[in-house]
């Protein structure tokens, strides 16, 4: 796996924000899991990895266990987190993709999102049940959709029966899963409602580019839509948290 140590360099008034200290160990997820550990006794809060791997393999392969395993030892969060991709992992479906501008800002996080179902594929909840996974930067309106088509065919399709979990998908969601999410997302607030306050909070690495300006204005009217005691959990507390800061 490709994977960073994220530590924790500063606090903002909203949340305590981790800034990422790269350390690219190819495919070698023992030298991953010893990159993990060394970087947690120096003071790192947890680790991200890329919506690709080297080989080719998902996420959630055995493969990757001694990360997964180090993690849940550790007792630190494992995130997902979009990056710049090989060429080989853009979308093939059409010609000319780098043109199709929106497509591409709207698809720009399916990596992260099919790593993270891997996870699900491979049955890795189950195998490490007190592993912690975070979906960064990927928007998280989609988290409803996509839960619900999981747990749809987890529990009524014969697709479903040879899925290694011992529940649906959106039961470990919401006991072991955190999301990020963008101020101008007007679905945040229900979806919270639906699977917990306490899994959602704001994404604070910004300005990005395909942003506005009014970002913190945006953040405002959203935090002001969501009740307590969720508007505290989204604006910071849902963070110090998951990484113990």
């Amino acid at each position: 796996m490709t994977w960073s140590s994220r530590r924790r360099t500063r606090e903002r008034t909203t949340a305590g924000s981790s800034s990422s200290a790269p350390a690219g160990t190819g495919g070698d997820p023992q030298a991953a899991a010893r990159e993990l550990e060394r970087s947690v006794r120096e003071g790192a809060k947890g680790a991200w990895v890329a919506p690709f791997t080297i080989t080719k393999k998902p996420h959630g392969h055995s493969d990757h266990d001694p990360v997964f395993a180090a993690a849940q030892a550790l007792d630190v969060p494992l995130a997902i987190h979009p990056t710049f991709e090989p060429l080989w992992a853009l979308p093939k479906r059409f010609d000319e993709i780098r043109k199709l501008r929106l497509l591409l800002s709207v698809g720009a996080s399916d990596g992260v999102r099919h790593a993270f179902t891997t996870l699900f594929d491979f049955g890795v909840f189950d195998r490490f049940p007190n592993l912690r996974i975070v979906i960064l930067e990927s928007g998280g309106g989609w988290i409803g959709y996509w839960l619900d088509r999981l747990d749809a065919v987890y529990t009524a399709t014969p697709i479903g029966e040879r899925v290694p979990l011992e529940h649906p998908p959106s039961f470990y969601f919401r006991e072991r899963c955190w999301i990020s999410c963008d101020p101008d997302e007007k679905t945040i607030p229900p979806l919270m409602d639906l699977l917990g306050d306490d899994r959602f909070f704001w994404a604070s690495d910004f300005p990005h580019a395909d942003h506005t300006g009014d970002y913190l204005e945006e953040l405002e009217e959203l935090a002001a839509r969501i009740p307590e005691p969720g508007r505290t959990q989204f604006l910071g507390q849902s963070v110090r948290e998951l990484y113990r800061v």
